[in-house]
């Protein structure tokens, strides 16, 4: 698979670039992508995406072993599986009961939880993929906004933005949710 990822690349610093990159963060990013799938193979398939994305985009990638490259390509992985949950949505979703025995008490306060968490994943995965980069960076990765900035290169007012914009979106999406849920 290595070897179909290089062709997309012509210099061969780029293709030792993309190697290293390949070996250090591959187990990685399968994970980052399961994470969100909840699916071996759909994972997998997240993480061929995002190699795609990053082996045609080589040249804005730092050095291999750094931080900023680590979580760039985690983040790569996970909206590329974002993007297949996107795709797949409608999909049947398994009930929590099923999966884990709990009494009726904890399982409620459970589902509560569970249901939020999934109404946030859903939102910022339904957001223009400028915002949930930069607040998935800022939020989840927890880097600042200058950190930001350099690594999606772009300048550090235009990130702040896009952070304060995200979160109002964010913001609003969760109060709509609230509100039809009945809640203040």
């Amino acid at each position: 698979m290595l070897l179909f990822y290089t062709l997309l690349m012509e210099e061969d610093n780029d293709k030792l670039k993309f190697e290293k990159i390949y070996t250090l963060y591959k187990k990685k990013m399968w994970y980052a992508a399961n994470s969100v799938l909840n699916d071996a193979y759909l994972a997998e398939d997240a993480v061929h995406n995002a190699f795609i994305g990053i082996a045609k985009s080589i040249k804005r990638v730092g050095e291999a072993n750094s931080p900023k490259t680590l979580s760039y390509v985690v983040t790569a992985s996970k909206n590329a599986a974002i993007d297949i949950l996107r795709k797949n949505k409608g999909v049947a979703e398994t009930d929590i009961d099923e999966l884990y025995d709990v009494s009726d008490k904890e399982s409620s306060s459970f589902d509560r939880t569970f249901e939020t968490e999934d109404f946030i994943v859903k939102t910022l995965a339904a957001m223009p993929a400028v915002y949930r980069d930069v607040l998935y960076l800022l939020i989840v990765e927890q880097m600042t906004e200058k950190e930001i900035a350099e690594l999606l290169g772009r300048k550090p007012g235009t990130v702040h933005q896009q952070v304060r914009r995200g979160r109002m979106i964010l913001k609003e999406e969760l109060m709509k949710g609230a509100k039809v849920n009945g809640n203040k």
